[in-house]
């Protein structure tokens, strides 16, 4: 594992790989957007010049195919390879996009330390893609934290969790001495997924008692993201090295 880099899986504007970056990490950003992509080699120019960032214009995956993206044309986040998530929310067009696994990346440029993973539909399909791989990152998050990614985590190695309410991001407030990387004054903004590791808010549980947690709000039949927020897993690898910034 090499504890100074950090994949960012659904790169989308780039407000986490910027977070990464500014915290001292290397970045391996991934998205299906062509145009998203584009973007961020602009924005991020230096970083990519320097040799920090690496952005890979594919999607994750169960396998190495090529398959139809559905593309919103006015809420990018939605985007998505699943047909019913990218076709909902607005006009939209389709591109073919390769897919590879993430064992695949991990294979090519490294185990990293953390792995974000907001694809829009692809979330377990890639932490599955990680199967049969002996050397994992120490930390991985995943959009929604329902039942079955806290169970196919916890197959994989991973035995302490956290469900973290995303709605409450631009509230936090980094610890200072840093516990992950360099110590940066930072406001995250909306829809950024936030801190990672150990500066993540709250203690670590075990999987029973974030079992708890998700199927309750899961299983909540009121649940409104407005009232009630929304979740990302947040899960621990015990035995690794800690994050080291470059």
């Amino acid at each position: 594992m090499n504890a100074g880099l950090i994949f960012d899986l659904g790169f989308h504007v780039g407000q986490d790989t910027e977070f990464y970056l500014k915290k001292g990490f290397w970045v391996v950003a991934i998205d299906a957007n062509p145009i998203l992509i584009e973007e961020g080699q602009k924005k991020f120019a230096d970083y990519v010049a320097a040799g920090r960032l690496k952005l890979l214009n594919i999607g994750i995956g169960a396998r190495d195919e090529i398959l139809p993206f559905y593309v919103n044309k006015v809420l990018s986040e939605w985007s998505s390879f699943d047909k019913n998530i990218g076709t909902t929310r607005g006009d939209y067009y389709v591109i073919d996009v390769p897919l590879t696994s993430l064992r695949a990346v991990m294979e090519r440029y490294g185990t990293p330390y953390y792995i974000k993973i907001d694809i829009e539909g692809h979330d377990f399909m890639a932490v599955q893609s990680m199967q049969g791989t002996t050397d994992k990152p120490r930390y991985i998050s995943v959009e929604n934290g329902q039942a079955h990614q806290i169970e196919e985590l916890f197959s994989q190695g991973y035995t302490k969790f956290k469900f973290i309410n995303q709605a409450k991001m631009q509230d936090i407030i980094l610890p200072v001495p840093a516990k992950e990387g360099a110590s940066i004054e930072y406001e995250f903004p909306f829809g950024a997924s936030g801190p990672f590791g150990e500066e993540t808010d709250g203690e670590w549980l075990s999987r029973e008692a974030v079992l708890q947690l998700s199927t309750a709000y899961w299983g909540n039949p009121n649940r409104d993201a407005n009232v009630h927020g929304w979740f990302d897993l947040h899960a621990k690898l015990l035995d690794c090295p800690v994050g080291v910034p470059v």
